[in-house]
Order: C-alpha cells, then structure tokens, then sequence
C-alpha cells in the first residue's frame, strides 16, 4: 500500500508520454483488489483522483461500465455530467445520468436527472420525481423554483443566479430570459467553460478578467 502511495505521488508529479499514460491506466484498472495496507475506498479513490485531474473521460466512462458497485461512484458520475454540461452539450449529460442507480443517493444527481426528464419531453414522471425528492427533503426552494417553471406550474420565475454548483447556474441561464452574467477573477472555471460553449462570454468581460489575472 505505501508503495502504491509513492507511485501515485510520483505519477502526478509528471507528464506522461501517451504510451506511458496507456500502460499506467491498463495497470490500474487490471487490479481489482487493494494491496496490504490500503483498504478499498482508499485504493479506488486513487483512481478516481488520477482520472477526474487527467480528464479521462473515456476511462472513466469505461471504468463506470466495468464496475456496477464501488465507493463514491456518484463523484464519477457527477465529474460526467459536469464534464457535458459545461460543454452545453445536455443530450449526452443526459445520457451519462444513466450511470446512475437505486444504490446511489445524491441531490445533485437526483436534481439532474429531473431536468432530464423535462429535457426529453417526460414532464409527468418529472412531477413524480420532484414529488419524491421534496418528500425525502433532498429539493430546495430555488430548484423547485426552475422545475415548476420548466414545467409550466408556474409564468415566473426568480432572477437570482446561483453559482455554487454548475448546474443551478446552468438552470438559471435556462430559464431567466434575456440572461446576463458578469463572471469576475472568483467565478469558478467550469462556469467559465460553460459560457464559453454556451456563446454567453461577452469581449468585455473577457478583458476584464485579463486585467485582473495580469495586475502587479
């Protein structure tokens, strides 16, 4: 287990060759137990850490398929969906819900997996699950907020712009017509990535933030 440490250190502290990325991911994977003195969680967090901070979508997406169960699967799962919904890319995000299953309890997966439903057109199953979430206390009052909009309960909706997670920041670009958001030198970068692909950077804004990254 310490050896393992040591190695993982080191790994980080590199740039590997794309052969060498190959064969390092090809040895991780094909150990499924942890060695001595690591126990599980510890030994599949190292994984999930080199994948999550190599962007490893495909690994990770094929790791996913090869293990049903394993320790803080939902943070795989939530790196995917954030991966595609910074991307604006909402179809595939969607897609990457279905990772999700019975054994997992996540608010921010749960929520998700609402708005997909909105997304493809199945809002009575939407209600349902709103109506669960709110029952198991896991819904608050600005996603039900945009899910009652989405859902045409209600013609208004709040103006606030949430940025502690992506995708309340992502449920409020929806839904607040005409949506205008002045990031600064604090807004976190996968929000930045999401307006970028989403065509919502305006040239001064991006200026603004250059001044702030390059003052003395």
């Amino acid at each position: 287990g310490k050896e393992i440490k040591e190695i993982f250190s080191r790994i980080n502290k590199i740039k590997l060759s794309n052969t060498a990325s190959k064969l390092f991911e090809k040895t991780i994977l094909s150990f499924a137990y942890p060695p001595k003195g690591m126990n599980e969680k510890e030994f599949i967090n190292f994984k999930i850490n080199w994948m999550i901070k190599n962007k490893k979508i495909d690994l990770i997406e094929k790791f996913l398929k090869q293990n049903n169960t394993f320790p803080d699967k939902k943070r795989l799962i939530q790196y995917l969906v954030d991966h595609n919904i910074a991307k604006a890319n909402i179809k595939e995000g969607c897609q990457k819900i279905n990772f999700l299953d019975k054994s997992i309890s996540d608010s921010y997966l749960e929520k998700f997996k609402i708005y997909c439903l909105i997304f493809n057109n199945k809002k009575n199953e939407a209600r349902l699950q709103l109506d669960i979430l709110k029952e198991e206390q896991q819904s608050d009052n600005f996603f039900e907020d945009k899910i009652n909009f989405l859902l045409g309960v209600t013609n208004k909706t709040t103006k606030k712009v949430k940025e502690d997670n992506l995708l309340n920041f992502y449920l409020a670009s929806v839904t607040i017509k005409n949506f205008e958001f002045e990031p600064n030198q604090n807004t976190k970068q996968i929000i930045w990535e999401y307006l970028n692909a989403a065509n919502l950077i305006r040239l001064d804004d991006l200026l603004r933030c250059w001044i702030f990254d390059f003052q003395p």
